[in-house]
């Protein structure tokens, strides 16, 4: 059974990516816009293990949802570091 809060989790998530699709002129303004997007699809992506696992296979989906938090959270940390370390995009 899916919750309602889940539902809307994802419904707000997939508003933002396409948000993101849309407007990738102004993404791309980003220093390493790429692993960034990355990050957030991923945990998209989890959001989505999370109403599937209240259809079938929990035991399976739930190991995927919360694989991709981590590696949601290793990706947006890796952005992070490369974004402070860089100083390049810092100066304009």
């Amino acid at each position: 059974m899916i919750q309602e809060n889940e539902l809307i989790l994802l419904i707000l998530g997939i508003g933002v990516l396409a948000f993101f699709t849309m407007g990738r002129v102004r993404i791309k303004e980003l220093p390493r816009w790429r692993m960034f997007l990355l990050a957030f699809t991923v945990l998209v992506v989890g959001w989505i293990f999370t109403i599937l696992e209240g259809f079938f296979w929990p035991e399976v989906f739930n190991l995927i949802e919360h694989s991709c938090y981590a590696v949601n959270s290793i990706l947006l940390a890796v952005w992070c570091w490369w974004i402070f370390t860089d100083r390049k995009w810092m100066v304009k």
